[in-house]
């Protein structure tokens, strides 16, 4: 027999044998780091785990433990990470359609769909550790790769990797660092510079999809394993990230027979639901050599309280563009939306400066928003929130004229009609004289005939309706009890507080009850008017309005005003008369409690 190096006692170990000669038993001097334990051996056995054995013929070194080698090339095989991974940032975009296959870039198929996108026009390449297999005649060949990938465009293939240093060429290089012995091999850091743009220009390409392919070929005496290969995954390097733009115009219009309309205090407003038109004419350059994968173009509805509307031309909002298609110097497209509508029911808007703009937008960047000209337009979409016992002066739906309505509870208020002088004006959720109404900019305003919509005609010019103002409503008491009091609280802007206000009559409210089983003064055309304005109730001189008809009680306060019917009972609720006599009262809010 020759010698044998081997697993002698399957689980046990290995065994080393000696061979014969002669007849005899030949002996093995046994060592341990040098020093001699044993001369007289025929057999070796190893016991336990993790034992090998390098070398053959008369002299073999056995390693106990095993000899643990770092990790292959882009393997985790070993005790590295030699895994490899890239320093590209990448992003997901539409890829456009060149003018043929490789002019002025190649997609290898991608165009007109998502995919990897990169701008930077250099890529690293590194391994997470040191790889094994270096030394002797270890190489390594780095492949640029075509669109199609498999077309190589650049390669280079390094002298033999034994020492710290770089390889290749300026275009595709290797950088080896941490060169050292791996016991019976060498190892090192590997990373790899590509030059991307510099390789695809040189072959006549615009950016474009490419990979980069890195083999190792380990070397042949101490390892002779592999090759062992790092693939990258394709990316399309987009080298003209050009900023779109729109060298033409926005617009905004009505959207003929589309438009809806309220009216408030005889001015008109464009209400909920009305459309409007966009325009926005020569978009460029909006999918130049990439484009983003959605949202492509931002229209703001600004004042007009059309929110946002995020489009593409091959995702939401496709039909809305025309002249578009997927080639990458695609400029002139236009946009045109005929059914923009107001959907807010909480939206209001008075002023001069009102516009729609766009902005296109690119996955690297934002073009600059091109917006329409201004125009002074009313817009105010609240609905009916005035009830039977609260008035928020949202809507004129509960109000009435002077004679309420000559009882009836309903509103019977022409919203349509333009204020006439002391007729108080609802504007902003607030009850105002004419005079101190004001824009969404908080600057007066009084001459609203240059104000959009105009379906009903010009808007009025209220200049010189000043107070004293009224306004006249029923509060309804559904309970059908018998009231002896009440409360209002008020919200708004007063020349003090409400009651301060009425007690200096800068605020004036008439009230009358509309029944009374107990014998008080009641009725729409009743003379003898309660109020909650002047002196507090007295007992003593109180006669019902005969000639002493106050009924707030000295308990009011600031905004919470409390009231007595004076020992007589009110019944269903009570008519209500409400006179500005200061131009800094604003009521925005009051709501009724009976006791």
């Amino acid at each position: 027999m020759g010698n044998q190096i081997g697993d002698g006692c399957g689980p046990c170990g290995v065994s080393i044998v000696i061979p014969k000669s002669g007849g005899g038993t030949g002996t093995i001097t046994v060592q341990d780091e040098g020093t001699t334990i044993s001369d007289e051996v025929t057999t070796i056995n190893f016991v336990g785990s993790d034992v090998s054995v390098y070398g053959s013929g008369d002299t073999v070194t056995v390693y106990v433990p095993s000899v643990v080698f770092a990790s292959h090339f882009n393997t985790t095989d070993g005790s590295t990470t030699g895994t490899v991974s890239e320093s590209l940032s990448r992003s997901t975009t539409r890829i456009a359609t060149p003018d043929s296959e490789g002019t002025p870039f190649a997609t290898g198929g991608w165009a007109g769909t998502n995919q990897s996108t990169t701008t930077a026009s250099t890529v690293s390449f590194s391994t997470g550790g040191a790889i094994t297999g270096l030394g002797g005649d270890a190489y390594f060949v780095i492949e640029f790769l075509d669109a199609d990938g498999s077309t190589v465009l650049s390669t280079v293939t390094t002298a033999a990797i034994t020492a710290n240093g770089t390889y290749g060429n300026s275009d595709l290089q290797l950088t080896v660092s941490s060169y050292a012995l791996d016991t019976l091999k060498y190892k090192a850091n590997i990373s790899v510079t590509v030059q991307a743009n510099t390789i695809l220009t040189a072959n006549s390409r615009a950016g474009g999809r490419y990979q980069v392919k890195i083999t190792n070929y380990t070397d042949t005496t101490t390892d002779g394993s592999g090759p062992y290969v790092y693939t990258q995954t394709a990316v399309f390097l987009d080298a003209n990230p050009t900023t779109p733009s729109i060298s033409g115009t926005t617009t905004i219009t009505e959207t003929s027979g589309s438009v809806v309309t309220k009216h408030l205090s005889g001015i008109e407003y464009y209400a909920r639901t009305t459309q409007f038109t966009v325009a926005v004419t020569d978009i460029d350059q909006l999918n130049r050599n990439t484009a983003r994968t959605t949202n492509n173009l931002t229209l703001n509805g600004g004042n007009y309280q059309l929110g946002t509307l995020n489009q593409s031309p091959f995702g939401s909002g496709s039909s809305n563009f025309s002249g578009w298609t997927n080639a990458y110097d695609q400029d002139g497209v236009d946009y045109t939306k005929t059914d923009w509508a107001i959907s807010g029911t909480t939206s209001r808007y008075r002023g001069t400066g009102a516009s729609a703009s766009a902005q296109p937008r690119d996955t690297w960047g934002s073009g600059s928003s091109v917006s329409s000209s201004n125009a002074s337009i009313l817009i105010d979409t609240y609905g009916t929130t005035s009830s039977d016992l609260v008035e928020d002066f949202d809507d004129e739906n509960r109000r009435q004229d002077s004679t309420w309505n000559t009882g009836s509870t309903a509103g019977n208020w022409d919203s349509t009609a333009s204020l006439g002088s002391g007729e108080a004006m609802i504007i902003d959720g607030k009850l105002m004289a004419p005079s101190v109404a004001y824009l969404s900019n908080n600057s007066v305003q009084t001459d609203w005939s240059s104000f959009s919509p105009t379906a009903g005609g010009a808007n009025p010019d209220y200049t010189g309706l000043t107070v004293p103002v009224n306004y006249y409503r029923t509060i309804v008491d559904t309970s059908g009890s018998n009231r002896s009091s009440f409360t209002i609280v008020f919200s708004g802007t007063f020349v003090s507080n409400a009651t301060t206000d009425l007690a200096n009559s800068d605020l004036e409210i008439f009230i009358s009850r509309r029944a009374s089983a107990g014998g008080g003064n009641s009725g729409y055309n009743n003379a003898n008017l309660l109020e909650l304005h002047g002196a507090n109730y007295n007992f003593a001189t109180f006669d019902d309005g005969v000639t002493d008809g106050h009924i707030r009680e000295a308990s009011s306060s600031g905004s919470t005003v409390n009231a007595t019917f004076g020992g007589f009972s009110c019944e269903d609720g009570f008519f209500m008369h409400i006179r500005i006599n200061d131009s800094t009262i604003k009521i925005d809010r009051l709501s009724v409690t009976f006791f």
